[in-house]
């Protein structure tokens, strides 16, 4: 017995998995399906479904991005830590799933400070920097003390195109981005406090 296949069809006999998870996966997101209805449908886990997704064309205004960036950080494909050589100082990021925000640890030389800053806080197009905990490593006393100063970022994309536009972000301009807010909060806390 013959069995007559398209071309098509006789492609997708020599397609990887991973393109065929690809496809897959880009469909069930573009039927409306959020990534842990596609992981309970595939039994593929967050990291492998953005994987699978990143390089796919995806428009992300600022509520899916706000969305994204809580999956992002709880994976390995966002750098939660960052040096900068230049000021001998560290950022590292923590998720925090029951808060739904980012927080921030910032560690040179004279300073510690610790707060929030989670891009896109609740779908808006912007990157708000707030701190909770204030310590100058010259002097005995910390402070844990929260203060709204209504600092932002200088810049907060509007859209990106991809999940890895998105990822890229980031991993190297959000970082940069905050130290110009962290620099104000450290000098606001130094003021208060001495």
């Amino acid at each position: 017995m013959k069995i007559i296949i398209t071309e098509e069809q006789f492609n997708f006999l020599f397609e990887s998995n991973f393109e065929k998870n690809s496809r897959l996966v880009y469909k069930m997101w573009n039927d409306g399906m959020e990534f842990n209805e596609i992981s309970d449908y595939t039994g593929l886990s967050l990291e492998q479904i953005i994987f699978l997704l990143k390089d796919k064309e995806i428009h992300i205004d600022c509520g899916l991005a706000y969305k994204l960036v809580g999956s992002l950080f709880r994976t390995d494909l966002v750098n939660k830590k960052h040096s900068f050589k230049n000021m001998r100082a560290d950022i590292e990021f923590l998720w925090d799933g029951f808060g739904g925000y980012v927080i921030f640890e910032y560690d040179d030389t004279d300073y510690k400070l610790v707060g929030f800053a989670t891009p896109y806080w609740n779908g808006d197009c912007r990157t708000p920097v707030d701190g909770s905990y204030f310590e100058d490593k010259h002097y005995p006393d910390s402070y844990d003390d929260y203060d709204n100063q209504g600092l932002t970022t200088s810049y907060t994309p509007k859209s990106f195109e991809s999940i890895s536009e998105l990822i890229d972000f980031l991993n190297n301009e959000y970082p940069k981005l905050l130290i110009d807010p962290i620099n104000k909060l450290i000098h606001y806390y130094e003021n208060k406090y001495k």
